[in-house]
């Protein structure tokens, strides 16, 4: 039996009615619109906490900005919370395919790792309200509910631990302790974009990288340095 659906004519926007159209097809132009107006609304709520705290962002203010009326985002998602880990998520996913990209442009292991810093530097540039996100997402979640930030977290281990061992492979450099040498380096991006001069040199990623395999501090005359006794 096919099913009965009622539509507001408002709601199916661009479809010729003049044609005979199936549920599935009204169901299409919904998603679609659903899809298009939660974008809007988060797209707002980005840019207003780009510039205020999370208490100092009103749902209000969100709907200002979005141009919908405030019951429209409660359609959406069911309180600030939620609209905050939808931004979470959403800059997840985008991370994650921007760092697939960066280490698919170059077969070498030194040119991915040099393209993946490029793109964490751009991405967070691009979204500088991203930190305080993932700050107070930290702060708020739960320990019975996924915290999305994680994935890329691993992600981005993963990505750099893989082409730091590809290095050694291929005798580009020798890093002992891979695992210790990630966080390292990711620990020193995030200094980086916190603290680091703005805007950067546009090789920024390159230095890093080189300072980073190379070593930035090293001995007079090539001479090991001294080992720590404990």
């Amino acid at each position: 039996m096919r099913r009965k659906i009622s539509v507001p004519f408002h709601c199916l926007g661009n479809v010729n009615l003049r044609k005979p159209f199936t549920p599935s097809a009204i169901e299409a132009v919904l998603r679609t619109r659903i899809a298009t107006q939660a974008d809007k609304i988060l797209e707002a709520a980005a840019r207003l906490f780009a510039s205020h705290r999370f208490h100092e962002a009103k749902m209000e203010d969100i709907a200002a900005l979005a141009e919908v009326g405030k019951g429209t985002i409660y359609r959406y998602f069911q309180d600030k919370e939620a609209l905050y880990l939808a931004l979470l998520e959403r800059a997840t996913v985008g991370l994650l395919d921007r760092l697939k990209d960066a280490v698919a442009s170059d077969p070498a292991p030194r040119g991915r790792l040099v393209a993946l810093t490029q793109a964490v530097l751009d991405f967070f540039d691009e979204q500088p309200h991203l930190f305080d996100l993932i700050q107070h997402a930290e702060a708020m979640r739960h320990p019975d509910r996924e915290f999305p930030w994680q994935r890329v977290r691993a992600a981005t281990i993963a990505l750099v631990t893989d082409i730091l061992n590809a290095g050694n492979r291929t005798g580009q450099w020798h890093v002992g302790d891979p695992g210790l040498a990630t966080v390292m380096l990711l620990g020193g991006l995030r200094a980086v974009l916190r603290f680091w001069v703005y805007p950067r040199s546009i090789d920024a990623a390159e230095r890093i990288v080189e300072g980073f395999v190379g070593g930035f501090a090293r001995c007079a005359d090539n001479e090991q340095l001294p080992k720590v006794h404990k």
